[in-house]
């Protein structure tokens, strides 16, 4: 396939405003597996964030980078393999190959590789591609790479004709690269699929966010964006700070405005809007204002005509905006440009819509259709608006945790809790319940017919070493709740582990009532790292039900148990144990 190099000055303009970093872990893009990362984990190639430097930063095993780095004299290449973070994949625009920092231990030379799966193909290769699948087909050949620089690398149109959702990367022979950047465009899901779709009976009439990253929409202009990418405005959830929403600079002259304009992922009737001034509370936009039009292109001419949508309309400070559009039934837009009077931030835009295509085959386009609930108004939930003056009494609680940030500890990250699946948890343990029918799981008939007998759902591992011996014991945690103010997120101060055992915690008492719309369990868990201490960016977040019980695997770095609810919950915990030397059972760190 060809292609082309791109210049560092003409990146906004062929790759940054053109299309979507689909690789991000902010999107969901993860590290599948890797030929070695001796000096620093392949993981860090995926983060948000510019590499800093750590020079003159040493650990057990050297000079630290923020980056991938291997070890040296591989006799042919070392190589990472990705899962891009859309469900469906993404057309691919480019790539980014950056090897900041990394000057005298840089990879000399990459290759890149693409692959389609599709979700029978993937479930088949359950996140354990071959290096050597015939499937790989090769998207840059062999180039070479300098020190400490971003080597940018456009693919043709023709490159886009298939959604690919797996990437490798090969560093030959070896080195190190900072970050790893995939830039692509992403395809609208399926009728009945997608952020913010409510599955009705008629399919047609069903609600998306059109403006979301994942649903295909995306941000093709820009007109100022000193301080934060207009990009930023259609990405998931609400961000961690003002760093990744979109900011001007201040202005100053008369009847001054700035604008963004959006490509929806699909032309849609549009129903409302919701504007989003998360973490701007001294520098939001006066006003904001919203406009819609019809192209078959990426960006309107400067002739286009636009319809007035939402007519300009004050904002506040640190909250979620919704507002009823001013639609008429038979018109589909395709792209919503986003004033803001006379500047300022905004953290997110969403435009929630039906898709036109379903109504056109339905013959509904031009109908009067039922209206759409308009949510209220909602006031920044974010714990870093809780010391500001602007910032609510009440603060809404978000199931999840925070972790500090960032090689000197500055900054924070907040990690949403997903629900707990044997899958999602299989890195860190296994989840104990019964499993649904669905997943067809072994069991046996016992019990004179009575029972089944799930087998092997997770074992009881005990790696004590000959002078220590272990025995199993069973213990009973009676937790307390999280407070019901303030008790979310959950702030990750400490982290252990049990070397030489698994440690599974069985719930015996429902949590009573609801927090945070939930009941059961909060865990948090994070894999070693290289250094023998957790690796921060594969700290994980899960919502237990009190009908799951988990067993954490030997050495998974986890947080002591969450409870929630407003009654406090027991848990069975059936744990290998040292009399001898008591000091090998638990190792405890602060994060």
């Amino acid at each position: 396939m060809s292609f082309v190099r791109v210049p560092l000055e003409d990146f906004d303009r062929v790759l940054g405003t053109t299309s979507t970093e689909i690789s991000s872990v902010a999107l969901g893009g993860r590290i599948l597996s890797c030929s070695d990362e001796w000096f620093a984990p392949a993981s860090s190639l995926l983060k948000v964030g510019p590499a800093p430097s750590l020079k003159g930063q040493f650990g057990p095993k050297g000079a630290l980078f923020d980056g991938w780095e291997t070890r040296r004299h591989c006799p042919t290449y070392d190589w990472v393999i990705l899962r891009l973070g859309p469900k469906a994949g993404g057309h691919l625009v480019g790539f980014d190959v950056d090897t900041a920092n990394f000057n005298g231990n840089e990879a000399p030379e990459v290759e890149i590789y693409g692959m389609q799966l599709d979700p029978q193909q993937e479930a088949q290769a359950a996140d354990n591609l071959a290096e050597n699948d015939p499937r790989w087909e090769t998207l840059i050949p062999t180039v070479p790479c300098g020190p400490s620089q971003r080597h940018l690398f456009a693919l043709p149109p023709a490159a886009s004709s298939k959604a690919y959702t797996h990437i490798k990367l090969h560093m030959i022979p070896d080195g190190g690269i900072a970050r790893f950047r995939v830039y692509g465009t992403i395809p609208a899901p399926p009728v009945g699929q997608g952020e913010g779709e409510a599955v009705a009976a008629q399919p047609e009439l069903n609600t998306l966010d059109l403006a979301h990253c994942l649903n295909g929409g995306r941000v093709v202009f820009t007109d100022d964006q000193h301080f934060g990418f207009g990009t930023n405005i259609v990405l998931p959830g609400r961000g961690k700070d003002m760093g990744d929403g979109w900011e001007t600079r201040r202005s100053r002259g008369k009847g001054h405005f700035n604008w963004s304009i959006i490509k929806l992922g699909e032309a849609g009737v549009l129903n409302y809007a919701e504007i989003d001034t998360a973490h701007f509370l001294g520098n939001f936009p006066e006003s904001g204002e919203l406009l819609a039009t019809t192209f078959d292109g990426q960006l309107p001419p400067s002739d286009a005509q636009w319809t007035t949508i939402l007519p300009r309309t004050k904002l506040g400070p640190g909250r979620r905006h919704f507002f009823e559009l001013a639609n008429v039934d038979g018109v589909a837009y395709t792209h919503v440009m986003v004033k803001m009077h006379p500047d300022g931030g905004i953290k997110r835009v969403r435009i929630v819509g039906r898709r036109a295509a379903p109504l056109v085959a339905a013959n509904l386009l031009a109908t009067a259709l039922p209206k759409v609930a308009v949510p209220q108004d909602i006031q920044d939930p974010l714990p870093s608006a809780s010391s500001d003056p602007f910032a609510p009494q009440q603060q809404q609680q978000q199931l999840g945790c925070i972790v500090s940030a960032g090689p000197s500890g500055t900054g924070e990250r907040f990690i949403a809790a997903q629900p707990l699946t044997s899958a999602a948890f299989a890195p860190y343990g296994s989840v104990i319940h019964t499993p649904p029918s669905s997943e067809g799981a072994p069991f046996r008939i016992v019990n004179q017919g009575t029972a089944r007998k799930y087998v092997g759902l997770a074992p009881v591992v005990n790696n004590y070493p000959p002078h220590a011996p272990a025995k199993t014991n069973v213990h009973v945690y009676h937790c307390d709740p999280v407070p019901a103010v303030g008790g979310m997120p959950w702030r990750v101060k400490l982290l252990e582990r049990h070397r030489f055992t698994t440690q599974a915690f069985v719930p015996m008492t429902p949590a009573g009532g609801a927090q945070a719309g939930q009941e059961g369990y909060l865990v948090v868990v994070a894999l070693n790292s290289k250094d023998d201490k957790p690796d921060l960016n594969t700290l994980a977040a899960f919502y237990a039900t009190t009908e799951q019980a988990i067993s954490y695997h030997p050495g998974c770095w986890h947080h002591p148990m969450i409870a929630l609810g407003t009654q406090p919950t027991s848990f069975a915990c059936i744990v290998n144990e040292s009399d001898v030397d008591p000091s090998l059972d638990c190792d405890e760190v602060p994060v």
